[in-house]
């Protein structure tokens, strides 16, 4: 006779075990949400300090304060998971500068938005270890209490109830009543008074300034009505106009680069393609150009020559976060510039996964690098302060790494900020391809043969188009250049940069290959 799989027995002994799974279940679900939905966050997004909070309204709504009116765009995020970003204090001198720097960062935001959906993420996975362990603990309790009553004394509280029916009921009715008035004496004063101010009603953007074009992005943004939109029309407008100039201007390049690709040389079977960017100075927009050439030339690595930022103050992140999200499929290889001191430049490209050279040869694609950070602090517009050493200094202490590297394992790639950095082991001759910016201009490639190898300086311009620290804007101060360098077996053979003009073309210089 064939055996039940299912008998009373056998659920008898699950059951306990089901309770608990759904005791714990349930708590970590109603915990994690709970916390979840009031959890916020400081962060630094754009040019401000914010505060992000999570929300189930399916929109990413922007809080300006009381002078600019709200904004908010669809997230289109799963559960309608949305998020609330209250815009708070910024560094900005004045409300025109202020809007500008926005405006400019609204126009290339897929690095901030990355940053915000990364804040989400880690709130919602703090919450759920937060829940799974507040309802593990809630079914240990319960488990620990059943089996510390014992099946007797279980059995006992069992007919005590069923001998007093009528009072269990009469006390189960007063703690529901109990419950009842708790409930209505914390949410009810709220519904009985009467609103004072309505409901926010939200208006498109694009019905607010009808005289103006919106792209696809701008047409799903709405404004929340009320004084500060009408009153703050004309600052809205300049907001917009300045964000369509910059999308357009910089959208114009990356068609460019499309246009000219044939005139890029294309790498070989068994060779790496590198992009070199320096001295970008906050301007991100120059971004969108510099990802197309690198997709056009087929780069695997980015190699950052410093000055990302202007004055290397928190609020800048957002370059780097722009950098991260640009070249999310590329190994990044950076040192910090002298704009970029103080540290907040070099945790968040760490945070954002580059390989920031810190004086220890490291292997990056099969290349060899070798360099560090600048030494010297230079804010927006200061002189230069000296840091923990001179740039001779550092000159000569990164040689002497360089030059103690046995011949199998020389450094193919020196990348510093400063080209006086690398002076030092480029007349010694201890690497073959040293890199550098900070002059914002070409210099090189200059090539030599020391000691029976091949050397070769090379000092990009400013990809960021900066005439001096600052360059974040709707247009180019001067071309912005990036350079690719192709390797084979981890040495470079071949330069050529492109560059994009103050006229908005793309111009690409002659492949020049390097001695061996």
């Amino acid at each position: 006779m064939a055996r039940r799989l299912v008998t009373r027995a056998r659920l008898r002994a699950i059951a306990p075990w089901a309770a608990l799974s759904l005791l714990w279940f349930v708590t970590s679900v109603a915990v994690g949400m709970l916390g979840f939905a009031n959890d916020s966050e400081r962060v630094t997004i754009g040019a401000h300090a914010a505060t992000v909070s999570p929300t189930f309204d399916g929109h990413a709504t922007l809080d300006l304060g009381a002078v600019l009116p709200r904004l908010r765009i669809p997230t289109n995020a799963p559960v309608s998971i949305g998020v609330n970003l209250d815009v708070q204090e910024t560094d900005a001198d004045n409300l025109t500068e202020l809007l500008n720097r926005d405006a400019l960062i609204a126009s290339q935001p897929d690095g901030e938005i990355a940053r915000i959906r990364q804040v989400i993420e880690e709130m919602a996975v703090d919450n759920a270890v937060a829940g799974a362990g507040s309802g593990l603990l809630v079914a240990v309790v319960v488990a620990t209490v059943w089996t510390a009553l014992g099946a007797r004394r279980r059995r006992e509280l069992w007919d005590l109830v069923h001998k007093h029916e009528r009072r269990v009921e009469h006390r189960a009715i007063v703690v529901l009543v109990a419950m009842l008035i708790t409930i209505a004496s914390i949410f009810g004063p709220g519904q009985m008074r009467t609103a004072e101010v309505p409901p926010t009603a939200w208006r498109p953007l694009h019905e607010l300034l009808p005289e103006l074009s919106f792209d696809e992005r701008l047409k799903s943004v709405e404004v929340a009505s009320g004084f500060s939109t009408t009153g703050g029309v004309g600052v809205i407008r300049t907001a917009v106009e300045t964000y369509e100039r910059s999308t357009e201007f910089y959208g114009r390049l990356q068609e460019r680069v499309t246009r000219v690709g044939g005139r890029i040389h294309q790498a070989s079977e068994g060779e790496t393609v590198a992009l070199l960017v320096s001295d970008r100075h906050d301007n991100i927009g120059i971004d969108r150009f510099a990802s197309e050439v690198a997709k056009v030339a087929g780069a695997k690595v980015l190699i950052d020559a410093g000055d990302d930022s202007s004055s290397g103050q928190s609020w800048e992140v957002f370059s780097i976060n722009s950098l991260a999200q640009h070249f999310r499929d590329l190994k990044k290889v950076a040192v910090a510039g002298n704009h970029d001191a103080g540290g907040h430049i070099e945790d968040a490209m760490r945070k954002n996964g580059f390989t920031v050279l810190d004086s220890k040869p490291v292997e990056v694609e099969g290349i060899r690098f070798l360099g560090d950070s600048d030494p010297t602090r230079t804010g927006l517009g200061s002189a230069d302060s000296a840091g923990a050493e001179t740039i001779a200094e550092q000159s000569e202490r990164l040689a002497g790494i360089a030059c103690e590297q046995s011949d199998d394992k020389r450094i193919s790639t020196f990348v510093v900020h400063d080209p006086a950095s690398f002076a030092d082991t480029a007349q010694r001759g201890c690497a073959t391809l040293l890199l550098s910016g900070h002059l914002h201009r070409q210099v090189g490639p200059e090539h030599k043969v020391i000691n029976g190898r091949p050397v070769t300086t090379y000092t990009n311009g400013t990809t960021g188009g900066a005439a001096y620290a600052f360059a974040l804007g709707y247009t180019l101060r001067r071309p912005g250049e990036v350079t690719l360098i192709t390797y084979a077996d981890g040495q470079p053979i071949g330069l050529q940069t492109v560059t994009a003009e103050l006229s908005g073309e793309v111009t690409v210089g002659a492949y020049t290959p390097l001695p061996s």
